[in-house]
């Protein structure tokens, strides 16, 4: 029997993406014509004008930024390796203009008058924000089905959007927060709620009380974290046998490196104006990641019609 046509714009996407990572992204910055940042001086005019724009619309603003990117130098060839960790880090210094990366950079200043009820996304003002952010924790829920009792820690809790909703529905929460802004923001957005707990630390500094979790989440958060090896294997003794280990909406994607800081417009703006870590993950690295640390291939489940957040990588710990 013959197999129906597949549509020109089909082919010509599964053509694009068997071509090699490099060439792959030249194509696709032309389709969405994406430039390139010729220089430090370049990133900073530019970056002045993504601020006018955050002034006016956040969701202008994001779109400029999806206008550019800087081109990824060199890297050694094993990304295992010191050498290469060394190597990103000298990106970042040049990339956020600071003399070295602490997770200081990653405390996010907040009003708490204005932020414990207005928390983003809906401090932005943009619908689409709010609207991609639920839709996220929707599908997230959907597929980790947290139940009453479950011992869940979620790293990197930030505004609470994910955090919430699970210890509403029972599961016994430690939320891991480096900001004390953002964890005051959580106490008070959980007042009088009995199954959560917020805890000031750094995710690779922080001790579990008790037994292990049930559940260890990152939801946007596991890419800010300056050893991600280490933390893949602290992991380890923090999960408990047959629990669940979950990446969601994290930039584990096709790259043109095994890992490193993301240079579109968006990610550059984060990390020169906050000092933000911005990691990716190339998918294959990953899965070598996990495996190295002794976890299993994790399984992806994605939602293209809800958008890019609603993506979750769940490992089981064996």
């Amino acid at each position: 029997m013959l197999r129906p046509a597949l549509p020109l714009r089909t082919v010509g996407l599964e053509l694009v993406g068997a071509l090699p990572d490099s060439i792959r992204q030249r194509v696709y910055d032309t389709r969405r014509r994406v430039e390139l940042v010729r220089d430090e001086a370049d990133l900073d005019r530019r970056l002045a004008r993504a601020a006018e724009l955050f002034g006016e619309s956040d969701d202008g603003a994001r779109g400029y930024l999806a206008s550019f990117r800087m081109e990824a130098p060199p890297m050694p060839a094993d990304p295992f390796s010191p050498a290469y960790a060394e190597a990103q880090w000298d990106l970042y210094r040049r990339v956020s203009g600071r003399d070295g990366y602490t997770v200081t950079h990653e405390e996010t200043d907040v009003e708490l008058s204005v932020h414990a009820l207005r928390p983003y996304p809906y401090s932005t003002g943009s619908a689409r924000q709010v609207a991609a952010q639920l839709a996220a924790t929707s599908f997230v829920l959907r597929r980790l089905d947290p139940r009453p009792g479950q011992r869940v820690v979620e790293f990197g809790a930030g505004w609470g959007n994910l955090t919430l909703p699970i210890a509403m529905l029972g599961a016994e929460v430690t939320a891991v927060e480096v900001g004390g802004g953002l964890a005051e923001v959580l106490r008070r957005r959980a007042a009088g709620l009995t199954t959560l707990r917020v805890v000031e630390s750094d995710m690779l500094g922080f001790e579990p009380e008790g037994e292990p979790y049930d559940v260890a989440l990152f939801f946007e958060s596991f890419h800010h974290c300056a050893d991600h090896l280490e933390m893949l294997r602290r992991l380890r003794r923090i999960v408990t046998a047959g629990g669940r280990l979950a990446f969601a909406a994290e930039p584990v994607a096709r790259l043109a490196y095994p890992w490193g800081l993301r240079l579109d417009g968006l990610s550059l703006w984060s990390t020169r104006a906050y000092g933000w870590l911005e990691l990716g993950f190339d998918t294959g690295y990953f899965a070598e990641a996990l495996a190295r640390t002794g976890w299993g291939r994790g399984a992806r489940h994605r939602s293209r019609s809800l958008g890019p957040l609603a993506d979750v990588i769940v490992v089981t710990n064996l």
